[in-house]
């Protein structure tokens, strides 16, 4: 399967957006990504390595259910 960066922050975004995870680590990932993307765009980052982060990031971000609105 080929995985795109955008796409990985794309689902990571829509995570947070529908409350299907916490909106502080949902925010924070998708901030990570887009920084993997723009390394990946600067060739700071190799783009095999990027992805892995990427997609760590986005499984990290699932796990961490939204907290109850008082």
């Amino acid at each position: 399967m080929h995985e795109d960066l955008h796409a990985i922050r794309d689902r990571t975004r829509a995570a947070w957006t529908t409350r299907r995870v916490c909106g502080l680590v949902g925010i924070a990932a998708t901030l990570r990504i887009e920084r993997l993307i723009a390394l990946d765009g600067a060739g700071g980052l190799p783009r095999a390595d990027a992805l892995r982060m990427a997609l760590e990031t986005e499984a990290l971000a699932l796990c961490f259910p939204p907290l109850p609105w008082l």
